[in-house]
């Protein structure tokens, strides 16, 4: 069947109908839309805390943009729908940044010098919000770890961050044959070819990836405990 837009408001409540339409069995749930999440930015605008949202709310996003993106249309029909995922993609985003700022600003302690969450304004917090906090956290730790070893003179904090820095390994993928060459541990690496898999030293890792010669693959299977 094919559809006849009027305007673009007319092919958003189409659109936005036909992902729904997974969600007709139940009815309890709000409904994800365009409309809705544009109502939350709204709102999280006009309050200074953050608000409480819903835990499986970007799951749900994330399922109605996929939907969305494996529907197929033609003409004007794919303009519209093309641009209704654009805008669901950006107010998603824009209320994630926001959430985010709010969330940073509201949370550095008068009395702790790193970002601190009450439980009350913790709990209105998504799982990816409470990844992205703990995250920033440990950045905002780290950073008075370093100042206050500096202020007390503790030369032995600052060789121990140097330790663990130069101790990091990570994956990568090399994207074109390398020389072998040595490591920042005095180890030999490679040679390696196109497509080989590799655990290398956080510093020379850095710089192939900078250089466009590898990529890096995130398996947290792999990721080292610091200590």
């Amino acid at each position: 069947m094919i559809y006849k837009y009027r305007n673009y408001q007319k092919g958003k409540e189409l659109l936005i109908a036909m992902g729904d339409n997974r969600s007709s069995k139940n009815n309890s749930d709000k409904k994800i839309d365009l409309d809705f999440i544009l109502e939350l930015l709204k709102k999280e605008t006009q309050i200074p805390k953050i608000q409480g949202l819903s835990s499986d709310i970007y799951k749900k996003i994330a399922q109605l943009i996929k939907e969305l993106s494996i529907q197929k249309y033609e003409d004007l029909e794919l303009e519209v729908h093309n641009e209704l995922i654009r805008l669901l993609i950006l107010s998603t985003k824009s209320l994630i940044e926001l959430r985010t700022h709010k969330l940073l600003e509201n949370s550095y302690g008068k009395y702790l010098s790193y970002y601190f969450l009450s439980t009350d304004d913790y709990s209105k917090l998504t799982d990816e919000e409470k990844y992205i906090f703990e995250e920033e956290r440990k950045v905002s730790q780290r950073k008075d770890l370093i100042i206050q070893s500096l202020v007390d003179g503790n030369v032995k904090n600052l060789d121990s961050i140097s330790r663990i820095i130069r101790s990091k390994m990570i994956i990568i993928r090399f994207l074109e044959s390398t020389d072998q060459f040595m490591g920042v541990d005095m180890a030999k690496y490679g040679p390696f070819i196109k497509e080989d898999i590799a655990i290398l030293p956080f510093e020379n890792a850095r710089s192939l990836i900078e250089r466009k010669v590898a990529l890096e693959i995130n398996d947290l299977r792999f990721h080292v405990k610091e200590t």
